[in-house]
């Protein structure tokens, strides 16, 4: 009987080795693939111009809205780069497509240069808090059709440089762009006051997060918009 309570008590003892062993290797080769993908994904970061760094920025609240990035990247340990890089990750791409036809019926890489250029054409009859609106969401809806496959990187990038040279022109700061944001979506058609708390939330994480691209990418000075513009030269090939 003594030996049976031995050979049990062994036994257990060896599947608890064996199951721990196997969750050690599990969570190697978890940290072996964060690591890969944050390598991969530095090196997107690293390859991107300060052009579209801001052109993404500007989009920042509804890209952390609908695929949030500041917790995931504190978590991995790296930079917000889904608020900086045209890039989304890959099981964004399906759902951010549905999104791109609900909100703008779009589906295609032509519908999205139109309704683009459609926006960016109403600029000029826009007050300040209707063109941050407006810059934000023809940022968002460019960067989006690029990141799921409707254009390429370069082309939406090209769309934007209207919107990009307004907002430099016309604010200040993050701080400034993002009061005139929620200020004209407040007063846009089909506005609530759900979608407003939680905008304003979002901005404000924004504007307080160390990893936020409002926090980690400069507000271009008036004087060097010219420099900003030429950097788009450097973005990667999509």
């Amino acid at each position: 009987m003594f030996k049976f309570f031995k050979e049990l008590v062994d036994s257990v003892k060896e599947g608890m080795a064996e199951g721990r062993a196997e969750l050690a290797q599990e969570e190697a080769d978890r940290q072996a693939a964060q690591q890969k993908n944050n390598a991969e994904l530095e090196a997107r970061l690293a390859a991107s111009s300060r052009f579209e760094n801001f052109a993404v920025a500007l989009a920042a609240v509804y890209r952390q809205t609908f695929a949030p990035d500041l917790n995931e990247a504190r978590e991995a340990q790296r930079s917000a780069v889904h608020l900086l890089c045209i890039g989304i990750p890959p099981n964004e791409v399906e759902p951010w497509k549905k999104l791109l036809a609900r909100d703008f019926s779009v589906t295609t890489g032509e519908e999205a240069a139109a309704a683009v250029a459609a926006i960016i054409e109403d600029f000029p009859s826009h007050s300040d808090d209707e063109l941050a609106l407006w810059i934000g969401r023809a940022s968002h809806l460019a960067t989006g059709a690029a990141a799921v496959g409707y254009a390429r990187d370069e082309e939406v990038l090209a769309w934007l440089e209207p919107a990009v040279e307004l907002a430099v022109e016309r604010f200040s700061g993050w701080d400034n762009y993002s009061q005139s944001f929620l200020a004209g979506e407040r007063n846009a058609p089909g506005s609530n006051i759900v979608g407003r708390k939680l905008l304003a939330s979002v901005a404000e994480k924004l504007l307080a997060d160390e990893l936020s691209p409002w926090k980690t990418v400069a507000w271009p000075a008036r004087d060097s918009l010219a420099d900003l513009l030429a950097s788009r030269g450097a973005a990667r090939p999509s």
